[in-house]
């Protein structure tokens, strides 16, 4: 095996799900010692059980790797802080988390209650902040750590009935770009867009409508490549992302059914209109196919950045020298 993480330290939240217990074994397959996070609750967030760590661990213990159990809940600052702890005190340093851990609540979009909005929100969100936090202090007083924020197709391109799932996962890309800029040499943050079936968050009662024609749309699509929605299919890519071959930052990387992507935003190279006298309405609309138009673009990775497409343009225009 090529990528070995033997002597470094894996957090992965979630771990009791199909995807968190696939990047666990994998891990662990290649020398990592495992920190198993999952509060146990349904696939609303709510109630707890220490049996879907406990199982993890039980399994990563029988093929000989350390692991440990944690039950923290990652929507509280003080959570997330217990469980980096309890991986510096069992093992002595953090390498790696793998921001997993998500709940959901479906619903059409009129329909979401406040507490539908407010439950994926914490986990998802302050759930990625309140594990990634601790474990970035840890990583930088290393000078070396792998941060893999698990995101979705939800939030990047959007599927019906989650408007609250969405809104959180794509939240993740721009934590992930200011964790990427902030970050010291060593300390690399990445984004993660996995699909595969099976786990606590499939069979929710929109899932099991059959008269929902997106659903029916996606059924029929994925029967043709089902054998590569397993688990095991998006741990390879996870586990590559939490490695030390893995050196670039800011990157997000898309799995679905056996398909590997990498994702970007761009940003087309548009209309220049130089001041002082700001365009009209009525100039956009003359030239809204010329800031439509994705024949050229540019990959931004700051704020910068940026800035320094308005300098090309004016370049282009002999604006300056």
């Amino acid at each position: 095996m090529g990528i070995d993480f033997t002597g470094q330290v894996a957090v992965v939240t979630g771990a009791g799900g199909a995807l968190g217990s696939a990047f666990c074994r994998e891990l662990a397959r290649r020398g990592a010692a495992v920190v198993a996070n999952d509060l146990g609750g349904d696939p609303t967030g709510q109630g707890g059980s220490t049996g879907y760590a406990d199982a993890v661990v039980e399994e990563l213990k029988g093929l000989g790797a350390r692991a440990i159990a944690n039950y923290d809940t990652v929507a509280t600052q003080a959570g997330g802080k217990a469980i980096i702890d309890a991986a510096l005190s069992a093992f002595g340093r953090v390498d790696i988390v793998i921001s997993n851990a998500g709940n959901q609540r479906n619903g059409a979009f009129g329909a979401l209650s406040e507490e539908d909005i407010e439950s994926v929100l914490a986990v998802h969100v302050k759930g990625a902040f309140n594990i990634c936090q601790p474990a970035y202090r840890a990583m930088t007083d290393r000078g070396y750590g792998r941060m893999v924020l698990v995101s979705s197709q939800s939030g990047i391109f959007g599927n019906p009935y989650r408007a609250n799932y969405g809104t959180a996962k794509t939240a993740l890309i721009g934590l992930m770009n200011v964790i990427a800029q902030e970050a010291p040499a060593g300390v690399v943050v990445n984004t993660l867009f996995p699909n595969a079936q099976g786990g606590r968050l499939g069979g929710t009662p929109i899932e099991q409508r059959p008269d929902i024609e997106f659903l029916k749309a996606a059924g029929a699509r994925t029967r043709h490549f089902i054998e590569g929605m397993k688990p095991e299919f998006v741990a390879a890519l996870a586990c590559y992302m939490a490695s030390r071959e893995c050196d670039a930052s800011q990157h997000m990387y898309s799995v679905l059914g056996g398909k590997y992507s990498r994702l970007f935003v761009g940003l087309t190279r548009g209309w220049y209109s130089p001041g002082p006298d700001a365009p009209s309405c009525d100039d956009i609309a003359a030239h809204i196919g010329e800031i439509d138009d994705r024949a050229d673009y540019d990959v931004p990775l700051s704020g910068l950045d940026e800035m320094d497409t308005v300098l090309a343009a004016r370049r282009a225009l002999g604006l300056d020298a």
